[in-house]
């Protein structure tokens, strides 16, 4: 059913005028359990929303819970990009049911949609990936490791998460490639967003994350499950098998996740209720197709008249992205990366009208921006680890190759040679 609903979001998408549009899913749907992902929400709209990072705490403030739903995402830097939902279906997984919100005429839209449906394979000719460049070479990024760990060293920092970037261009459109990356990294927080720019181009965020940045429920339930920890699948079941174990087993990765829960709980506090914050699951290992990560699970109770948008932006930006403590090391990434992180490493998902909202951390995430009328767009992917006062450069260098071929291969590119 998952790919039913792409292909249901990819058909109405032809027949609506241009405009912002998303879809949320978990394309590994039939192995997550409820909580991961059992829907496939298609939104539609008109109305958008660029606050500034100065404009964004009251925006989401004035619009959530309101009496609409709203798609979009949240840079790093705390950019905000949004749309309403005008039109919108929510695919149910278990049933296989709709649940169809719009004006009149949208209901037999979907449905002749839905009775019209092909399901198409992936395409093997388009997209096609040119221009490829890292931002670090191999040897400028072991040094910029070696800096972090000197920041551990003089106790600024315990754990650094270094990022770098692949950049260049991406010949086709955001809807094949998407289909794409979909079916070669199945995640429970795939997306497509599809958001305009003030320059009448757009911004396409293509996602295959596995990790939840924060979700609230309409009771004020509180949940975020931060990876930390990363190993390269197997060739054979007995080389992917000891791979998970050393994953699961490796002091320095648990000493990682577990600096990242203690944040994460940290950051909930803030906002909720005495008592009720919980660590749900402590260093698990989930598998997906290309990699075994490390998953813990922070939940807690929203505070009896605590803001809920305060509560989203308190945990903000993701710990797993950041290192800890979070404000001191993020001073430290600013010198160290030198540039501004855009979409990747920020969230993105929906607020809804009754008070949820469940967003993911943009990582294994390919973002474009193409000018208004362009067949090919800038293509930006963010990849990086998370640096403590035991690690090994090279060993930190591999996370990076291994985490950006995910994304790469799947679009029929390598890793740029610098």
């Amino acid at each position: 059913m998952p790919d039913r609903a792409f292909a249901l979001f990819e058909a109405l998408s032809r027949q609506l005028p241009p405009g912002p549009q998303a879809f949320l899913d978990s394309s590994d749907a039939a192995h997550m359990p409820a909580s991961r992902g059992r829907r496939s929400l298609l939104a539609f709209g008109t109305e958008t929303a660029a606050p500034s990072a100065e404009e964004l705490p009251a925006w989401l403030e004035s619009v959530w819970p309101g009496g609409a739903d709203w798609f979009g995402m949240i840079e790093y830097e705390l950019t905000g990009y949004f749309f309403r939902a005008e039109r919108s279906v929510i695919v149910d997984h278990s049933t296989g049911g709709l649940e169809i919100r719009g004006e009149p005429g949208w209901h037999e839209l979907v449905e002749a949609a839905v009775a019209d449906l092909v399901v198409e394979e992936p395409q093997s000719v388009t997209p096609v990936l040119t221009d490829l460049c890292v931002r670090d070479s191999r040897a400028e990024y072991l040094s910029k490791v070696a800096a972090a760990k000197e920041e551990i060293r003089r106790g600024n920092s315990y754990e650094v998460c270094l990022t770098t970037a692949v950049c260049g261009t991406l010949h086709g459109d955001a809807m094949s490639a998407y289909r794409r990356l979909r079916s070669a990294n199945r995640a429970p927080f795939t997306q497509l967003l599809i958001l305009p720019e003030a320059d009448g181009g757009t911004v396409e965020v293509l996602s295959t994350s596995p990790e939840r940045f924060l979700s609230v429920a309409p009771d004020g339930t509180m949940r975020s499950e931060p990876i930390k920890g990363t190993r390269p699948r197997g060739s054979t079941p007995e080389s992917d098998a000891a791979l998970l174990e050393e994953l699961r087993t490796d002091p320095k990765d648990r000493a990682e996740n577990i600096m990242i829960a203690d944040l994460v709980r940290n950051d909930l506090s803030k906002h909720s209720q005495a008592g009720t914050l919980r660590t749900e699951r402590l260093c698990a290992v989930e598998s997906y197709p290309t990699v075994h990560q490390m998953v813990s699970t922070i939940s807690a109770r929203l505070a009896p008249g605590a803001s809920r948008a305060a509560a989203v932006l308190a945990a903000f930006p993701p710990g797993s992205m950041t290192g800890a403590p979070k404000i001191s090391t993020m001073e430290i990434l600013r010198r160290l990366e030198g540039g501004s992180r855009g979409p990747y490493a920020g969230a993105a998902g929906h607020f809804g009208s009754d008070g949820s909202c469940d967003l993911s951390v943009l990582i294994r995430t390919a973002v474009l921006r193409r000018t208004p009328g362009a067949e090919s767009a800038s293509f930006h992917l963010g990849v990086g680890g998370a640096i403590t006062s035991d690690s090994v450069a090279e060993r930190e260098w591999d996370e990076v190759l291994v985490k950006a071929r995910g994304v790469l291969g799947a679009l029929g590119a390598g890793f740029p040679e610098r």
